[in-house]
């Protein structure tokens, strides 16, 4: 038996070719990457997985509440573990980009990106070398046990035993739906305040309104890849109303993970949103959720205010649930302006006073007065 190792980490890989929806990848895009016509399983919003995926038959086992057991495969003489078996357990979107080989893997964005036949990733938008390279066989997509630390240690719990990956379950059953009841009740502690010294405190629908006439070429001006552009270095000062006015005109378009540009795409995941929408007002936002939520000044769940960035965990049985997967926008009153797959397919307004958001909530960053 093999020391037990616990240590915290992601898994998520899917069958090399899959294609999903969730928080944002740099390559990813309609016009390089497509899906195989039969991908062998599919993400489908990070809280459910598609019937092929659920159905997978061999592999992966759970001991009611206890571990996830994901066997290993060994190719030539290295420990592996099935892509499908850890998305299928973690509950992450994915997307894969025929045209570089790579497979996408995140909750509400693309947090990472594995070159298959390679020891080349990217982990919130930075590069890594593993020791043993992802492999494809056939149309499955294999993740060497020896990356797993470098990769995901903040994400999941797990050891190695007796042939087999065993993850461990939250110690804390998650809220998973938006609109489920919390079983232990609303702390006081969790509840959202907004701060009364707000500036632009109200509607502010009349405070120099955004122009609704989109351009594709401005638009193009705005986008700023991961690790392109420099982030701004302090508090900015814009006109937040007429910002979230601008980002309201973007309510109903569609939500798709790891999207590319939205001249191009015409699809945002939460973190392109929160980045094309800032960048309109000249405030510069690294690609990735877990990027943009280093910049700026942490504020209180207790003073928030209009166009502060909050960030927000997507739960699952086998997460941590400590790791940043969702960025949104507040826009005051306990609304959220942001992009995602569900309640809503798409750029939406939420009511974070709902238990889940409570929950689910991280920290929250103020870039703009």
């Amino acid at each position: 038996m093999l020391k037990r190792l616990k240590i915290t980490a992601i898994g998520s890989m899917v069958i090399l070719i899959a294609t999903t929806t969730a928080c944002g990848s740099n390559n990813a895009s309609p016009n390089n990457s497509a899906p195989t016509p039969n991908p062998t399983i599919q993400s489908g919003t990070g809280n459910t997985l598609s019937h092929s995926l659920s159905q997978a038959g061999k592999g992966l086992t759970t001991l009611g509440n206890d571990d996830a057991i994901v066997p290993i495969k060994v190719i030539n003489n290295v420990n592996y573990i099935p892509a499908r078996e850890l998305v299928q357990t973690l509950k992450f979107q994915t997307d894969w980009d025929d045209t570089n080989q790579k497979l996408l893997v995140g909750d509400n964005d693309a947090n990472y990106e594995l070159t298959m036949n390679s020891t080349k990733a990217k982990k919130d938008g930075s590069d890594i070398h593993v020791n043993q390279p992802f492999v494809k066989e056939g149309d499955s997509a294999y993740l060497p046990i020896s990356s797993l630390a470098d990769l995901f240690q903040e994400d999941m719990s797990y050891e190695v035993s007796n042939g087999q990956l065993k993850i461990h379950p939250s110690p804390v059953a998650p809220i998973e739906n938006e609109d489920d009841s919390d079983p232990r009740g609303n702390a006081a502690e969790l509840e959202f305040s907004d701060d009364p010294t707000d500036p632009f405190k109200g509607v502010g629908n009349e405070t120099n309104p955004a122009s609704k006439d989109l351009q594709a070429g401005n638009d193009l001006q705005v986008w700023s890849p991961s690790g392109k552009e420099e982030v701004i270095p302090v508090l900015k000062n814009i006109d937040i109303n007429a910002m979230i006015n601008k980002g309201k005109q973007y309510l109903g378009v569609k939500y798709k993970f790891g999207t590319g540009p939205y001249p191009q795409t015409g699809r945002f995941d939460c973190s392109t949103f929160t980045q094309y929408v800032y960048g309109k007002y000249g405030v510069r936002l690294p690609r990735l959720a877990r990027e943009q939520e280093r910049v700026g000044t942490l504020v209180s769940r207790k003073a928030l205010r209009k166009g502060d960035l909050m960030f927000f965990y997507v739960p699952g049985r086998f997460k941590s649930n400590k790791t940043v997967g969702h960025v949104g926008i507040y826009i005051g009153n306990m609304q959220m302006l942001h992009s995602s797959p569900a309640a809503k397919n798409g750029v939406q307004i939420s009511d974070i006073s709902k238990p889940y958001w409570k929950s689910t909530f991280l920290r929250a960053k103020r870039i703009v007065y």
